[in-house]
């Protein structure tokens, strides 16, 4: 039948389980007293999760890509953080290898999600193409005159 609710989504369950490990290291007590590294990756953490559900709701699978496009982003943020939680000694090596890897098996599920959704025959049906500003402006030029483009104006491309 498909995924229904966000909660179905295997990238947020292993989000959610990962946000929860971090949570749980930073209850102790010399992470603990360094409060702002402790709000800062329990809300980058927390934000993965959160992102891959706003951008399931938000209706198209457009706006979907987007929002894990910004999951991936708070992704690498968390992982950065936990490097400087090691680098602080808040976490021993095995835990803080544990924890970025973890990272990493999300960000890979996570591209892949996104790579099946983009490729021919998929689901996404009308993801818009971004073009770049010169396309743009050169479109424009003529629509207004109703006269092409010179020829030795550049032909940009559709950026993808």
């Amino acid at each position: 039948m498909g995924v229904q609710v966000f909660t179905d989504l295997l990238i947020w369950q292993r989000a959610r389980k990962w946000s929860k490990a971090i949570f749980r290291h930073t209850l102790t007590d010399k992470f603990a007293r360094d409060r702002r590294l402790v709000e800062q990756i329990n809300d980058s953490s927390e934000s993965v999760m959160s992102n891959i559900a706003e951008g399931f709701g938000r209706g198209t699978q457009g706006e979907f890509i987007q929002f894990l496009g910004y999951a991936l982003g708070s992704l690498n943020e968390t992982q950065s953080h936990l490097a400087a939680a090691y680098d602080r000694e808040y976490l021993p090596r095995e835990n803080f290898a544990s924890l970025f890897g973890e990272g990493t098996e999300i960000r890979k599920m996570t591209v892949s999600f996104i790579t099946s959704m983009v490729m021919p025959g998929s689901g996404v049906k009308n993801v818009k193409k971004l073009t770049n500003h010169a396309f743009d402006v050169w479109e424009l030029y003529e629509r207004v005159t109703g006269k092409p483009r010179p020829e030795h104006a550049p032909r940009p491309t559709v950026v993808k």
